[in-house]
């Protein structure tokens, strides 16, 4: 897969801007590692939904669908990993953080700077106030609850699914009617 490395995973942090003149971003893992990027933190997102089957505006359009987050919309990376950023600034600011919610164990502020302190012991300054990564957070977890108890297919009874696959009919409804011989 290309671009692996640049991916993220239930191991992304977060992702930063770099200004260091070489490199567009910087994606921080669960181990402390900081992997440069050319790419901006938008490519690395998009690319990251596409790997997980859709893009970075088909999962804004989802939630913005489900509720009234017009602005710094929390991202549903992959629902069923539970993968989700959430931006500190809009997210066409060169200096937005994505920040990874599965990670976040608190926030704080000292002498009027704001960080987050991630699960891993790692902490990162951020760009925006206390109250407003709170309200982030907050959108995520009722994002995260509303997209996780969408029954699936394998969940609802075939009755129930009105699925229909061009030349292949079956009128049994219950297994049991196929007899031992299947």
């Amino acid at each position: 897969m290309k671009g692996l490395k640049e991916m993220v995973t239930r191991r992304t942090v977060a992702i930063c801007p770099a200004y260091d003149g070489g490199h567009q971003s910087v994606v921080h893992d669960f181990d402390r590692r900081k992997t440069y990027s050319g790419k901006s933190s938008m490519e690395i997102l998009d690319e990251s939904c596409m790997a997980y089957r859709s893009t970075y505006d088909g999962r804004i359009k989802a939630v913005r669908h489900a509720f009234d987050y017009l602005r710094k919309t929390p991202l549903m990376i992959c629902p069923q990993q539970y993968i989700y950023a959430i931006p500190t600034k809009a997210p066409t600011d060169y200096d937005c953080i994505w920040l990874f919610c599965q990670h976040i164990e608190s926030t704080s502020t000292k002498e009027g700077k704001t960080y987050v302190h991630f699960t891993n012991g790692e902490e990162l300054e951020i760009n925006c106030s206390e109250s407003v990564i709170t309200k982030q957070r907050e959108r995520a977890a009722i994002t995260m609850t509303h997209f996780s108890t969408i029954p699936t297919i394998s969940y609802m009874n075939h009755n129930e699914t009105g699925l229909y696959l061009p030349g292949f009919h079956s009128y049994l409804h219950n297994p049991d009617e196929l007899g031992a011989d299947f």
